[in-house]
């Protein structure tokens, strides 16, 4: 009988999955390597547009994301700066003069950290599912980013990222599937 009472009494321990664990599982992987396919449906296209490449993200906030296919081009974010370098040409941002490119930045970098104060400061969370399979929703606070953004869907397992979906307000979206290396 004591046996069953602690049972159910570690049951709700157990069961309890919300930002505040997700974010404490996204935090115990703080650097990693990845390769991701991202397919692009906009609207002035008739067909979607595919990359595969490869992401890595360096504590505390350095975002690599190099695309392979079909077009080589690489975007590196540290800190407030934003290099992109396609077709032999680079170009340099300070993400502060960009504020809708940096909430994009801060929800990925936020996200892989599990930095739940970051997150809050651009948008509404929302999360669904359990520890095993899970969708954390981020919905724009910023007036002028939600007339651009109407979300983004972070879903993994655990303290996984497997994809991102950013779903823009004119349409077009962009999922960004994510494999880990192992």
């Amino acid at each position: 009988m004591a046996v069953l009472a602690l049972a159910a009494t570690a049951m709700p321990a157990l069961a309890a999955w919300d930002v505040a664990s997700l974010m404490a599982a996204l935090g115990k992987h703080p650097a990693g390597k990845a390769r991701f396919t991202e397919t692009k449906t906009l609207s002035v296209l008739n067909a979607p547009v595919v990359s595969t490449g490869e992401l890595v993200y360096s504590p505390p906030d350095r975002l690599e994301k190099n695309t392979l296919t079909p077009k080589p081009e690489s975007l590196v974010v540290e800190h407030d700066n934003l290099v992109m370098v396609r077709d032999g040409r680079r170009r340099e941002l300070r993400l502060q003069q960009y504020p809708e490119v940096l909430s994009i930045v801060e929800a990925v970098r936020g996200t892989l950290i599990g930095n739940r104060g970051l997150l809050e400061q651009y948008y509404a969370l929302d999360l669904a599912g359990s520890q095993q399979g899970w969708q954390l929703t981020l919905k724009p606070l910023d007036e002028r980013m939600k007339r651009w953004v109407r979300q983004i869907a972070v879903v993994g397992k655990a303290g996984e990222i497997t994809s991102i979906e950013t779903q823009q307000m004119d349409g077009d979206k962009s999922v960004l599937l994510i494999e880990p290396e192992r």
